[in-house]
């Protein structure tokens, strides 16, 4: 297998990283913060996981603004609640 092939293989893992990179970067822009603030800050309240990665199945068929506001919003819930 060439290595060009090799770089278009997708697997569910890498699917799931790079969704969470995108609703890290597009939260980030949403929020006009950095996307190392915005994953600081998410990680924190344990969004990573218990939101981006566990709604994977819902959340990968929204839109990227869609996303980026679900993210958000529950950002700004969360850490009000800290």
């Amino acid at each position: 297998m060439e290595d060009r092939e090799l770089l278009l293989k997708s697997t569910p893992d890498f699917d799931r990283l790079a969704f969470t990179v995108l609703a890290i970067e597009a939260s980030a822009q949403k929020m006009g913060i950095s996307p190392s603030e915005m994953r600081r800050r998410l990680d924190k309240v344990g969004l990573i996981k218990n939101l981006i990665q566990n709604c994977y199945d819902t959340l990968h068929t929204e839109s990227r603004e869609a996303v980026a506001n679900e993210v958000v919003e529950a950002l700004k819930n969360w850490e009000r609640e800290e």
